[in-house]
This record gives C-alpha cells, sequence and structure tokens, in this order.
C-alpha cells in the first residue's frame, strides 16, 4: 500500500477489515519518517551543545536553563496539533477533503494566533522566569537574552506545526519529514557563524565563525531555521498542492466553532504534556539538595531515554492518524486493530529497552561522567525506570489512539494526577522525611508511572473514544 492509499482511500464500515500485515505496514509507512524527525531533533540538540560548549560553562548553563523552560512551553503548541491531527483525519476518514483542508486552514490560523500570544507574553515574561531559578547574574543576564529571541520565533514554529498536523492526519508524513531535516541541518550550519568571530573554532581543519554573537547567535540561527522551514511548508502546500489543493475558496469561512472544537480536543492534550515535564523540573529542588552529583545523574538519565522517545513517536503518530481516519469512516474495528498492533509494536520495544538499561546501567552512566557518586546515585534510576518501561510503553499507544479519537480529557486528568498529587509530595516524603535519600526520589517517580499507565489502561477499556464526536 503505498502513501497515497492512506489518503484517497475512503474508510467505511463497509470496508472489508484489512489484515494484521497491512496494519503493520500503515503503521511503519507513516511512523518512520516521524522517528526520522525525532532523531534528527536529537542530534541537533547535541550538536548545539557542541558550538554553545566552545563558550564556557556559563553559556552552556544559560543555554541549557532556557533550553527546559523552553521544552515546558512548547507543550502549548499541542494545542494545535493535537486538536488538527484528531479533526482533519477524521474528516479524511469520512472522505471529506474539503472540510479536512477547511480544519487544516482553521489549525494554521490558530497556530498563528497562539504563536504571537505566547511570543508576546514569553518576550515580556522571561525576566521574571529565569530569575525564578536565582541561577546568577552572569548565566541569568544570557539566559533573558536567548530566551527572548526564541520566543520571538514561536510563531514560526506554531504554524508549521499546524502544517505538519495537517499533513499527518492526511496521511503524509514524509513531507514534514524532509522538512525538519533541512531545518535541522540548515540550524547546525548555521550555527557557528552566527555564534563565533572569523576563525574562533576549528572543525575538520576548517577556520569557522563570522559574527561573533554567541549565545544571541545560536537563537538566531534557530529562529531564522524556523522561519525558512515555515516558508518551506507554506511553499511546498501551496504550489505543490500538498496535502491538499489549496484554494482560498475551497476552504470556506474561517468559524469561530471549528476554532472552539479545536481547543476543547487539543487543550487537555497540551496540558497533558505540559504536567510531566513541569512536575519534573520543579522536583529538580528535591533533587538538588543531594548534591551535584544526584543532579548529574539525573540529567544523564534523561539524556540517554531521549533514544527511547525515537520509535515511540512514530508509533504514535501513525495510531493518532490512523484512529481517526479509521473512525471518521466509522470502522471502529479497524481502529482497535490498529491500537492492537501499535501496543504489540511499544511492549516489545519496552521489553527490549528494559533489558538494555537494567542490564547496562552502569556502563550508561559512565558512558557521560566517570564520577563514581555520579553512578551509585544514577544506577539505581536507571534500573528502576528501566522496569517502568514496561509499564509505560504500553501506555504510548492507548493515549495516542485516544487523542487521534478526540478524547484527550482523560490522558489530561491522568497524567495530572500521577505527576501533581502523586510523584511530588510521594517523591519528597520518601526522599527527606522518611529518610531514603535520592532513592526516594526515585521510587516515587517509579510509582507514579506505574500509577499513570494503569489508569490510563482502565480508562482505555471503558471505550469512551470509540464513540466521541469530532
Amino acid at each position: 500500500m503505498g502513501q497515497e492509499s492512506l489518503v484517497d482511500v475512503p474508510l467505511t464500515g463497509e470496508r472489508a477489515p484489512i489484515t494484521a500485515g497491512g496494519t503493520y505496514r500503515r503503521i511503519w509507512e507513516l511512523g518512520w519518517p516521524v522517528s526520522i524527525s525525532t532523531s534528527t531533533i536529537t542530534l541537533l540538540t547535541l550538536v548545539n551543545l557542541f558550538w554553545i560548549g566552545h563558550l564556557g560553562t556559563v553559556a552552556v548553563a544559560a543555554v541549557s536553563l532556557a533550553a527546559n523552560i523552553l521544552f515546558i512551553v512548547f507543550g502549548i503548541s499541542n494545542v494545535v496539533y493535537t486538536g488538527a491531527v484528531a479533526i482533519v483525519s477524521r474528516r479524511i476518514g469520512e472522505g471529506n477533503r474539503a472540510a479536512a483542508f477547511s480544519a487544516t486552514v482553521h489549525g494554521v490560523c490558530l497556530g498563528a494566533i497562539l504563536g504571537a500570544v505566547v511570543a508576546v507574553l514569553g518576550y515580556a515574561g522571561a525576566p521574571a522566569i529565569v530569575r525564578f531559578f536565582n541561577a546568577g547574574g552572569n548565566v541569568e543576564g544570557r539566559a533573558i537574552s536567548y530566551l527572548r529571541i526564541m520566543f520571538t520565533g514561536q510563531i514560526f514554529l506554531y504554524v508549521s506545526t499546524a502544517l505538519g498536523a495537517g499533513y499527518q492526519a492526511s496521511g503524509d508524513t514524509r513531507t514534514p519529514m524532509l522538512v525538519n531535516v533541512v531545518v535541522v541541518l540548515l540550524n547546525g550550519v548555521l550555527d557557528p557563524f552566527f555564534i563565533f568571530t572569523s576563525g574562533q573554532v576549528v572543525a575538520l581543519g576548517i577556520p569557522l565563525g563570522w559574527l561573533g554573537w554567541g549565545v544571541d547567535g545560536a537563537a538566531i540561527a534557530a529562529v531564522l531555521s524556523g522561519v525558512i522551514g515555515m516558508v518551506l511548508f507554506l511553499a511546498t502546500s501551496i504550489v505543490l498542492g500538498r496535502p491538499f489543493r489549496w484554494s482560498l475558496r475551497q476552504r470556506g469561512q474561517l468559524t469561530p466553532s471549528l476554532f472552539w472544537r479545536m481547543l476543547q480536543i487539543g487543550a487537555p492534550a497540551s496540558i497533558s504534556m505540559i504536567a510531566r515535564p513541569l512536575s519534573t523540573f520543579l522536583l529538580l529542588k528535591v533533587i538538588a539538595s543531594f548534591g551535584t552529583a544526584a543532579i548529574a545523574a539525573f540529567g544523564i538519565a534523561l539524556r540517554s531515554f531521549s533514544v527511547n522517545w525515537i520509535p515511540y513517536s512514530g508509533i504514535n503518530a501513525a495510531v493518532s492518524t490512523l484512529v481517526g481516519q479509521s473512525l471518521g469512516g466509522r470502522n471502529v474495528r479497524e481502529a482497535e486493530r490498529v491500537v492492537r498492533r501499535g501496543l504489540a509494536v511499544t511492549t516489545v520495544l519496552g521489553v527490549l529497552f528494559c533489558v538494555v538499561y537494567y542490564a547496562w546501567s552502569s556502563q550508561i552512566i559512565l558512558a557521560f561522567d566517570s564520577e563514581p557518586a555520579v553512578v551509585v546515585a544514577g544506577q539505581p534510576f536507571l534500573k528502576l525506570m528501566a522496569l517502568s518501561f514496561l509499564f509505560s510503553a504500553p501506555m504510548f499507544p492507548l493515549v495516542s489512539a485516544m487523542n487521534g479519537a478526540g478524547d484527550t480529557k482523560p490522558p489530561m486528568i491522568t497524567a495530572f494526577l500521577a505527576n501533581w498529587p502523586i510523584k511530588l509530595p510521594l517523591s519528597y516524603l520518601l526522599a527527606l522525611p522518611l529518610g531514603l535519600g535520592i532513592d526516594g526520589v526515585w521510587i516515587g517517580m517509579f510509582v507514579s508511572i506505574v500509577f499513570e499507565a494503569v489508569v490510563m489502561f482502565v480508562w482505555y477499556r471503558r471505550d469512551t473514544w470509540k464513540t466521541k464526536k469530532v
């Protein structure tokens, strides 16, 4: 089955069930480009860290602080992404491409509005946000400047996110992948020329540098790359007619009700995405009380876990899209089959990751830091998280299915309960009052993951997602 068939074949209640192999193939076709995009973004963070590392510890600390803040703020874009995927994929499943196109246009407009609001509020609030962490004057000054420049680029990021959601929901994940690869490569190439003065650094025997804008240069390179990415997206969409034939006449009138529906679906998904990293960010205050070794161990573990997200991101995108299309075609059995196949794949991956991280926990930490205290602090964490993969991996396609169906409130409620009333107080209680030390934090995080997975499974089995109107 080629890529176009995912878009053009209507999904109806009378359609014959596809084979298991066909379901796996469809998940693969939609998923691998998303995984490639995720891997390139992960690579970009390492490349940026490499270049900024030449500026010294203060620069690295400033960018790291700003990056954590931006990661939390990025969760707001899930309003546009999840809302657009759910609505556009449902219209595609119904065979109503005109309505799917209109929903994509609404998503782009909503992305531009939200991006502008985030940019203005973020620019104005950057000093207060950064100073909350008391990182010191030198770090704060650079972090504020970097953050303000990055906030100005949010509008371009949000528009691109909406366009990418429209492509994905229509069955085309390859075009967004290509655009993302271009953006990442361009950012990596521009970085040294914006960051350093002429000849300040040498890479592969080549003297690099030009403008010498330091940390600000890294932010400007990122924003410029984002602008070019958005232009590529728009040009591909309008000139080549992907994923729909763009026509001002066809899109119809912008309707407040569709904007509101997109917000109703996307806002809970956004809250779900923000709840986890924000609570973890606050948990750093407890972790920091056990010294730099604990902080380093925690950071190394999180960085190593980014590898796991590469395959999961593709599977999640495929499941949410195919569930939305199937429900749009009134084919509940196919939607169930998609979830089962996604569940099978993520479970196998969870077992593999569990074995690797549990068996080689100390070696993984040593690859980043050879300090014995870091290994002692981090090894129990990696082993507990390895065991948690047996619960979290099967949860991913369940959440993706509910998001694709537009039933986003259950994942939001579950994520909030697991991370705020459970993870934060339990980790603090075990670590400090009960005297378990840093291991108490790790246990609290493990319990919250298991809780979230179990509750998510129970909620999924209630089948409310199958009858959700979008």
